[in-house]
């Protein structure tokens, strides 16, 4: 067994991003796991708590447009309206919430790289949806995606992995990455045809010089540990395969059974699967840089068994 040093992002500036009037990405899901983090920290395990970092607006533009950035502004100043078509609504101190998101991701990979801490955990990070010019499904400000731009343009990577395992397809990253071949991507999700956003098709491999360098597995309602293990096997080989110089994992709760969003049927055992084999990948093949993002999941008891078994995954290692 080997100790590994994680840092958490995780402080009071982590419940801001929380949408009111009963919508189901509130900060209520964060409970159960923050309970799970007071525990952990009085253990002699080799664990960091950083409080949230903000991230500067120029960080933004990593990814996303500048009127698209300007729009989001100016509406959390109003506090009113919504974002996109009706999913994410507006309020006031939205634009600041979701620098604090961003912030805290970019920190991560910094600590990494800087050899402050192995591996790196934001849970309130993975808003996935985002696209460069909208928003969408609860996602403000694309952090993963962010991230990947940060990495190609200050680390100057030249192979960078992304592998989602949230219950709906990251099309944010996706679609702003689908034709950069330095930009490997592997997501499970469930099929498109029965839960937003309706993409991710096995048919997506990516585009122009990136066509190859995508893999999507879209799985059925209903579909269990067994199947998401199987479909691993295949997410394995295809990132070791690409010889990744950095790894992000976006590893939302809601394909756990119960989610009250979505069909799937997991149990903590797939997140504990997936973090162990890409933690063991990260150490094989880019000297353990990973960091992993919360994502979704609205049923708070499951976001506390899939994320702390994340988090015991990235602390030892066999």
């Amino acid at each position: 067994m080997v100790s590994c040093s994680l840092g958490i992002a995780f402080g009071q500036e982590s419940y801001l991003y929380s949408f009111p009037s009963g919508h189901p990405f509130n900060n209520s899901r964060l409970g159960p796991f923050s309970k799970f983090l007071q525990n952990l920290s009085k253990s002699n395990l080799e664990i960091s708590i950083f409080e949230p970092r903000m991230a500067e607006e120029r960080d933004l533009y990593l990814f996303h447009d500048p009127a698209y950035v300007d729009f989001v502004r100016k509406s959390s100043k109003r506090g009113e309206g919504y974002l996109d078509y009706g999913d994410t609504p507006s309020y006031k101190g939205v634009f600041e919430a979701s620098l604090y998101t961003v912030g805290s991701t970019l920190e991560g990979m910094r600590k990494i790289v800087r050899a402050e801490v192995d591996h790196f955990f934001n849970p309130v990070g993975g808003l996935h949806h985002a696209r460069r010019d909208s928003a969408g499904g609860f996602c403000v400000f694309n952090d993963a995606a962010i991230a990947i731009g940060w990495a190609l343009e200050a680390l100057k990577l030249e192979r960078i992995a992304y592998v989602d395992i949230d219950a709906h397809h990251g099309d944010g990253v996706y679609y702003g990455y689908e034709s950069d071949e330095r930009v490997i991507i592997a997501d499970i999700h469930e099929d498109g045809r029965y839960l937003y956003p309706g993409t991710g098709f096995s048919g997506e491999i990516g585009k122009g010089r990136a066509q190859g360098t995508k893999l999507n597995i879209p799985l059925p309602p209903g579909s269990g540990d067994s199947a998401f293990l199987k479909a691993f096997e295949a997410v394995e080989s295809f990132v070791e395969k690409f010889k990744p110089q950095f790894i992000l994992f976006q590893c939302g709760a809601d394909g756990l059974r119960g989610d009250p969003l979505t069909h799937l049927q997991y149990t903590s055992k797939a997140h504990s699967h997936a973090a162990k084999k890409l933690h063991d990948i990260s150490h094989k093949l880019c000297e353990g840089r990973l960091l992993a993002m919360g994502g979704g999941g609205y049923n708070p008891s499951n976001v506390e068994s899939a994320w702390s078994s994340v988090v015991r995954e990235l602390m030892i290692r066999v």
